[in-house]
């Protein structure tokens, strides 16, 4: 501990190491504090497991397997509720906790950075342990270059001479989604999708991983015998099974879109704003024959109609007056090769719809002051306009509409999608992938009635928002963690309906549980408090208080 709080003010706190079932091993610190922590048992000899203590950061953060802060009066006993508890387990290469750590102090003492010290520490006696221990080769990984050998946030994998991966800290578990049961089973080449033989230097060498997002990559330790060897590409309909979220008609869409990729037929799609055009638009890019080559979106929308040609027409050196002495290739010659992707094509002016056409039609763009360049690429159109009414009111060129849509693909809106539930599940996962975060029945129920306007960019952009503003110590996402907005239109048409669908009557504020809907929950999960809260639709914490005032105790509770 010495080594990784060297620069730790210790003055009003105390450090303290745990084993996995709460048994305090170490704890040092100021004399006076820990005085007064050993006046609660806080001390080397003492258990804190939740069993025994309730609610506490030790005991809670080995129930959950992830890091705690547990502060005044959150603990269950009202004896520790002078303390301010910041506690983060400790993993094995194997991904077996193996310990705690906390640092614990007064709660009129705590500093905000407490948490993101213990985190800090946690990974580096994690990363020093499996460097100590793993004499083999090591691969350190990073997605940025320049701050890979950080040690700190470095993923790591551990090889043994077969090329099998043994051990792996918790980044490289995350980045891999590597479980316990896999290490020393899993092969080093399934990690990766491109890459290239173990190199002898100490240079950082370019990987990817299976989504095919490039990783920078150090080898160290023993140089086994071993290379990683380029995977068979993806499947073509890899990025397109990835949107298939169990929705017909949008299955549909994607079953019509997967017959016509290597077949030279331009795409227009069409749906209302935020269904996720530009996205689809992306899949269709990674799952076709082009998926190396660019794709390069244009918002037509967006770009000012005075640089609108020069930005995708491009322009050749000292075309005009302030253009760049280089001139510049144009949105459409950095597609060649790749896909063009042109959104919200229905709001591009009609002079320069024209233009287009030409380009469509030769394979040839003139860029200003320029002569005539080959081009190829495959084109993606977007809008959430009606464009056979825009072509009816002269505001869209026929000859252009029917050059676009070769294939019209219509996006479903999110409220008559039926995959709601597996978006939400999804959007959490991807903000909080460190926790299990889900809505509160209530909750999901409103946002299963909610009409939804702004799509699936609304539903993104209110869970991000939840995601960061739910307590640490919540696994439940309530009315209190959403955007003020929608959560004020959610509990209107809520209060709309007559009743709670059935079976979620327990699930209400904490005022509203009753004791037998809490016995009951501890019943069913077998008096495992995490599952009970989670059965509730409440935090550890706050059934740990409901239990206080009930005038159980832990263990009582259990069973």
């Amino acid at each position: 501990m010495e080594g990784v709080f060297g620069g730790f003010d210790t003055s009003r706190s105390v450090l303290v190491v745990a084993d996995t079932q709460g048994l305090i091993v170490e704890a040092e610190g100021n004399s006076s504090f820990l005085e007064r922590a050993q006046r609660v048992h806080l001390a080397r000899g003492a258990i804190w497991h939740e069993g025994v203590r309730g609610t506490n950061a030790v005991g809670t953060a080995i129930a959950e397997g992830a890091p705690v802060e547990v502060l005044g009066p959150e603990h269950y006993l009202s004896c520790n509720e002078f303390l301010a508890c910041t506690a983060a387990p400790i993993f094995d290469g194997t991904g077996r906790l193996v310990a705690v750590l906390d640092v614990s102090c007064d709660w009129h003492d705590h500093h905000p950075h407490t948490r993101a010290l213990v985190d800090t520490a946690v990974r580096l006696i994690e990363n020093h342990a499996i460097v100590a221990r793993h004499r083999g080769l090591r691969i350190h990984l990073h997605r940025d270059a320049h701050a890979l050998g950080s040690f700190v946030d470095d993923a790591i994998v551990c090889v043994d001479d077969d090329g099998r991966v043994v051990a792996a800290n918790s980044a490289a578990r995350r980045l891999f989604s590597l479980r316990h049961e896999e290490l020393g089973a899993v092969p080093l080449e399934r990690l990766f999708r491109r890459a290239a033989p173990v190199p002898r230097g100490d240079e950082p060498v370019l990987l990817y991983d299976p989504q095919g997002n490039p990783l920078y990559a150090r080898f160290e330790g023993r140089r086994a015998r071993v290379v990683i060897r380029r995977a068979d590409p993806a499947p073509a309909n890899d990025a397109l099974a990835e949107l298939d979220t169990g929705d017909e008609a949008l299955r549909r869409v994607i079953a019509q879109a997967r017959r016509v990729l290597d077949k030279d037929i331009p795409i227009l799609l069409r749906g209302e704003s935020g269904v996720g055009k530009e996205l689809f638009a992306q899949a269709l890019h990674r799952s076709s024959p082009r998926r190396d080559k660019p794709f390069v979106a244009v918002n037509c929308a967006a770009l000012p109609e005075a640089l609108i040609e020069a930005e995708l027409f491009g322009y050749a050196p000292g075309a005009y007056t302030g253009a760049r002495r280089e001139g510049s290739l144009g949105r459409i010659r950095e597609a060649h090769g790749g896909t063009l992707f042109l959104d919200e094509i229905g709001d591009m002016p009609l002079a320069l719809q024209g233009r287009l056409l030409r380009v469509l039609e030769t394979k040839e763009v003139v860029p200003l002051g320029g002569k005539p360049v080959r081009v190829e690429f495959a084109l993606i159109a977007a809008t959430h306009r009606d464009l056979p009414a825009e072509v009816e009111a002269g505001r869209f060129r026929a000859d252009l509409y029917y050059r676009l849509a070769g294939l019209t693909l219509t996006l479903p809106p999110l409220r008559e999608r039926s995959d709601l539930p597996v978006l939400v599940e999804r959007i959490l996962r991807a903000c909080a992938p460190d926790r299990d975060l889900r809505l509160a029945p209530e909750v999901a129920a409103a946002f299963a009635a909610h009409s939804w306007p702004g799509n699936v960019r609304e539903l993104a952009q209110a869970l991000r928002v939840a995601a960061a503003l739910v307590d640490e110590e919540e696994m439940v996402i309530g009315w209190e963690a959403l955007p003020e907005g929608l959560a004020a239109a959610l509990k209107q048409r809520t209060s709309m309906s007559p009743s709670l669908p059935q079976g979620q009557e327990e699930t209400l504020e904490l005022a509203t549980l009753s004791r037998a809907a809490i016995e009951r929950a501890l019943v069913a999960s077998r008096g495992n408090r995490t599952a009970a809260a989670r059965r509730l639709g409440i935090s550890r914490a706050t059934l740990y208080r409901k239990l206080r005032e009930m005038g159980s105790t832990p263990a009582q509770a259990a069973g």
